[in-house]
């Protein structure tokens, strides 16, 4: 389902605006300067994704998942390679990688650091759009991408995003798993916003 550069535009901007958000909390919550930036936005079926990510040298990811529902359903989710995930753990943390190893404290740092830019993503969306949203309570896990993203016929919204803070530069990716029929819905809000 091919958008048009307007509604590209008009999905990153709202991505950015809350990754901004999300920065800002960040920043105050680890007393450090965090740049967030999303460079890239793209719109891939589930099955594009996953062969997207069999090409990646490493199958398995850190994730927190965050469960929406509203006139838009489905699950944002903050993914990072091991290695991103132990560095952004270790920054947070303010200790070395090798002390960041306690899984209870990677997990809860993880969870919270998800918790935060899924929120700030989600609730800028929605807050412009107009279309209020519920939430689950955000998930860790740690599986291939199939386990993460499930199986289905949805779309999802990729975003690459970079976390930089204490000259580490931290990869990771936000994805927002529609159904169809709430991409539709999205894509309608979106068009109303322009005034399509």
């Amino acid at each position: 389902m091919p958008l048009s550069p307007l509604q590209l535009d008009i999905l990153q901007e709202l991505i950015n605006i809350g990754v901004g958000r999300a920065a800002g909390m960040l920043n105050q919550m680890v007393n450090t300067h965090i740049q967030l930036q999303v460079p890239v936005l793209r719109v891939l079926t589930q099955t594009q994704l996953g062969e997207l990510y069999a090409e990646r040298p490493t199958s398995v990811f850190s994730a927190v998942q965050l469960g929406f529902t509203g006139e838009f359903a489905g699950v944002s989710a903050l993914i990072f390679p091991p290695e991103s995930a132990s560095k952004l753990v270790a920054v947070v943390l303010g200790k070395d990688e090798a002390l960041s190893d306690d899984e209870a404290m990677r997990r809860g740092t993880l969870q919270e650091v998800g918790n935060i830019v899924l929120n700030g993503v989600m609730g800028s969306i929605a807050n412009i759009l107009r279309e209020p949203l519920r939430y689950s309570p955000p998930d860790f896990i740690e599986d291939d991408i199939s386990g993460i993203i499930g199986q289905g016929t949805g779309m999802i919204l990729v975003a690459r995003t970079q976390f930089s803070m204490k000259d580490h530069l931290i990869e990771g990716e936000v994805l927002i798993i529609f159904s169809l029929s709430s991409f539709d819905s999205l894509l309608a809000a979106i068009d109303a916003l322009a005034g399509a």
